[in-house]
């Protein structure tokens, strides 16, 4: 009697992490993506929560620097999209409530092992498209000083071919990309 009552209930709940639609034309694979984030109970917000960034955003695998203004672009985003949901920023370790950590790769999660035993999610592309690489983005939010994760979350999209996007339209990508791993990050009330 009381598996009747949770499953329907708890199903949806669970499912509600995932996201796996296109938000733009179908037949474009640069506006498919797929979000997957974690929220664990200690991530408890409220008006005052902070934020830091722990470090600059990552790019894997970018050792000539190449993706330098890409993956600042991107780290800009993601603040202002923390910041249009109510967080504040601030470069105190003492006075930040979490602290952020983000990585881009080209590429898939499942790729690369030691990311993948930390975010333990799985961002999965309805199906490859022909002459399109696939990138991916991790963000991880830990209590301030600590290593233990409270909420993470991963996208996956479909990158640009041969990097021919105009730069105005690849950053407007990176502003998109960031509203879709950050969609189930909860609001900050006003105070």
């Amino acid at each position: 009697m009381i598996y009747r009552f949770f499953v329907p209930v708890l199903l949806p709940i669970l499912l509600a992490a995932c996201s796996s639609a296109p938000s733009g034309p179908k037949t474009d694979p640069l506006y498919q993506a797929s979000a997957v984030s974690v929220t664990m109970p200690g991530f408890v917000t409220m008006p005052g929560t902070t934020l830091r960034w722990y470090s600059d955003i990552q790019w894997t695998d970018d050792p000539q620097g190449q993706y330098k203004r890409r993956a600042q672009v991107l780290q800009q985003a993601l603040q202002r999209e923390f910041e249009h949901k109510g967080y504040h920023f601030v470069d105190d370790p003492g006075a930040a409530t979490y602290d952020v950590v983000a990585i881009a790769l080209r590429g898939k999660l499942q790729d690369r092992e030691e990311l993948e035993s930390v975010f333990r999610l799985y961002p999965s592309l309805a199906e490859p498209a022909k002459g399109y690489g696939q990138g991916t983005v991790l963000v991880a939010i830990a209590p301030a000083g600590t290593r233990d994760i409270v909420w993470r979350g991963a996208l996956a999209v479909f990158t640009d071919p041969g990097g021919k996007l105009p730069v105005a339209e690849r950053d407007q990508r990176m502003s998109w990309a960031a509203s879709k791993i950050l969609g189930s990050i909860p609001s900050i009330p006003s105070k």
